[in-house]
């Protein structure tokens, strides 16, 4: 089967009539839709199934009442106009091989309003341009749902919602058991085994004694209300998944707004005071250093030249005092041993020195003394500062100290008061963004109430499964009991040879219906554990998934071989592992369908949307449509789809004119 066309007027919130090609191309399966959300993706799986399905479409057993309600609701309303449409409809055109010939099929459903509370429905099917003559117009939506089964086709048409289910429903046998049981036909088998006691016992009746007659009687009256009981039952369950699924919608939408008008903010309020506080205390204490920095010797950085001259004037300045003081020092020295010279007593421990030689020693010593040293030839310097050795040494600490390590220091400083500035900036952005109370307070309100409905809604779910599960039980052994009672019958019958191929008919039926669940559990089984090996992006986490045939149970193993609680898999792994399914079921259902997949990336990371891209969507089947936002299939995934992409469109919602309308094209490109 392969989507061609779909037409749609004035359907939901697509305005006015849209026609959209959807032909796939050689290697090119994917048609892509990209929209924001409230533009309108979910509303074209709607339209789909509406259009196949009428009724079904919603789901959940309906009065025709509430279905024409429905549809009433679905004719696009654009409060600008002075005359709102009164008239919508789908059509969905494509093609499917039967055993003659490929042949094109058109169904078209359309509703008109009539008067205040009329609404007539029309649906029109055609066959290569032809009506259906062979058909009364009333068996034409059974023609199409056995072209399309429903419970098929949920397998194929499916968006986040069901997803979600699949991941996040504990004890997911229901949901995989009647995915397993549409897929087979084995609805159809359960009927025949029923047909088939019931025709027993008819042809028995004649010959059985009448405890015998009662029982059968009995049991059959009990079977039938244990039916309409479960029938009940389920219709009820399937109530309660829409409620549920209206109840994540509707957090989903409550969620949207607080985001909208800053509730993240809001949120971390607390944490974005204190961070204020504590930035504000260290600007202070930075601002407090850099001042005292500044006070002291940091303006002298400005001038290293200047204070470098000033350094070695105040060197040189210290040595020449220094050198004036050692020559001081050297004249009083050598006046002192001149004058010792002199003296009369100094030649007294001499006296054998005559006077002639003590005078030529005298003046020899006398010339050497007043010779001058080197010292003595030291240049003068030009004293400018003549400051104290104690100032001096002042001065040259606070020189080396302002061409030393305070530069960095203020630097670093000044660098980590410049990042305390930024960090506050954000943060006062931060709160400046935090809405008023009054603004968050109702609508946490109404999410809290919500969340306190959904969990409502979950405990009443449970509790009806508890009862399904009662039901079958009990349906299954009133159905033992008939067939046991039945066989008794078949026994007693004159007809031996009808009531004994019924019965062998029977048995055959039930070896095939166990042989084909096991035979098609087998092959799915393995089928879900390769797909999530290939979608999940940790390989060696789960070895294997294995399906009870009896109660459709799913258990996952790890490497080692140990039960892997669905529980334990992160928030990620449960989505590939219900895409999985999804996917392995779609496998091994042999019908070759296109496959219409809504949001599937929302609640995935990165690594899993890369996966899904890369080894999913363009594998999942000839036809993939897909229904995405810009934040799902972004630049970069749409880079490494374009390959796969036969067509492209774009969903734009005009607020003036309060609807959609489709064009050619993703969000930031043009394609054709």
């Amino acid at each position: 089967m392969i989507l061609t066309k779909l037409s749609l007027t004035d359907f939901g919130v697509l305005r006015g009539r849209q026609d959209i090609s959807l032909t796939p191309r050689p290697s090119r399966p994917i048609i892509l839709f990209g929209g924001m959300n409230g533009a309108g993706k979910s509303t074209l799986l709607e339209a789909v199934r509406v259009c196949l399905y009428g009724p079904g479409a919603l789901g959940i057993p309906t009065s025709k009442e509430a279905y024409l309600s429905y549809l009433e609701s679905r004719i696009h309303s654009n409060p600008t106009l002075l005359l709102q449409p009164m008239f919508a409809s789908v059509a969905l055109e494509f093609q499917y091989a039967e055993p003659d010939a490929v042949h094109t099929y058109r169904v078209t459903r359309s509703w008109e309003r009539r008067g205040a509370h009329k609404l007539i429905e029309y649906l029109d099917v055609t066959r290569d341009g032809r009506p259906l003559d062979e058909l009364a117009a009333e068996h034409w939506q059974d023609f199409v749902r056995d072209l399309v089964p429903p419970g098929v086709s949920q397998l194929f048409f499916f968006d986040g919602e069901k997803i979600q289910q699949l991941a996040e429903d504990t004890s997911d046998q229901q949901t995989l058991g009647s995915a397993i049981k549409s897929l087979l036909g084995l609805d159809v088998v359960g009927r025949l085994q029923t047909d088939l006691a019931i025709y027993l016992s008819r042809i028995a009746r004649p010959t059985q004694d009448g405890q015998s007659a009662r029982e059968i009687e009995e049991l059959q009256h009990e079977i039938t209300c244990v039916r309409q009981t479960l029938e009940e039952l389920r219709g009820i369950r399937q109530q309660q998944e829409g409620r549920v699924a209206e109840l994540r919608a509707g957090i989903g939408r409550v969620e949207g707004k607080i985001a909208s008008e800053g509730g993240a903010f809001a949120r971390n309020r607390e944490g974005l005071l204190q961070r204020q506080a504590t930035l504000k205390t260290g600007i202070s204490h930075h601002e407090d250093s850099l001042r005292q920095l500044c006070a002291s010797v940091l303006p002298f950085a400005l001038i290293p030249k200047l204070c470098q001259q000033l350094k070695d004037q105040l060197l040189l300045e210290e040595h020449a005092a220094q050198l004036a003081a050692a020559q001081a020092l050297l004249r009083a020295a050598k006046e002192e041993i001149l004058q010792r010279l002199e003296a009369p007593d100094w030649w007294a421990a001499v006296p054998e020195v005559p006077e002639g030689l003590k005078a030529k020693i005298a003046a020899r010593l006398t010339q050497a003394i007043m010779d001058p040293l080197p010292v003595e030839h030291a240049q003068k310097v030009e004293m400018i500062h003549q400051l104290s050795p104690s100032v001096q040494r002042q001065l040259l600490f606070w020189i080396a100290q302002a061409t030393g390590d305070l530069t960095q220091t203020a630097r670093e400083l000044a660098r980590e008061l410049e990042n305390l500035y930024r960090d506050l900036h954000r943060v006062d952005e931060g709160l400046r963004k935090i809405p008023p109370d009054d603004v968050l307070k109702p609508l946490i309100g109404e999410l809290h109430a919500l969340h306190q409905t959904l969990a409502e809604a979950g405990k009443q779910a449970l509790l009806k499964d508890e009862e399904i599960k009662s039901a079958e039980l009990k349906l299954a052994d009133l159905e033992r009991r008939y067939n046991h009672a039945a066989d008794r019958l078949a026994a007693q019958a004159t007809q031996a040879s009808r009531t004994h191929l019924v019965s062998r008919v029977q048995n055959v039926l039930g070896e095939y219906k166990v042989g084909l669940l096991e035979k098609k559990v087998k092959q799915l089984q393995e089928a879900v554990s390769e797909c999530f090996t290939t979608l999940c992006r940790k390989k060696d986490g789960l070895r294997k998934i294995t399906i009870d045939p009896k109660d459709f149970s799913v258990t996952l193993y790890d490497k080692q071989e140990r039960p892997l609680p669905k529980a334990q898999l992160s928030a990620g792994e449960k989505q590939i592992y219900a895409i999985s399914m999804l996917w392995a079921l779609a496998k091994t259902s042999g019908r070759p369908l296109p496959m219409i997949i809504d949001t599937p990336l929302a609640r995935l990371d990165s690594d899993h949307r890369r996966l899904l891209v890369e080894q999913y969507f363009p594998k999942a089947s000839h036809q993939v449509l897909i229904l995405s936002t810009d934040t799902e299939v972004d630049q970069s995934y749409f880079s490494r789809l374009r390959r796969a992409i036969a067509h492209a469109y774009r969903l734009d919602f005009d607020p003036a004119e309060h609807g959609t309308k489709i064009t050619a094209g993703y969000f930031w490109e043009e394609f054709r």
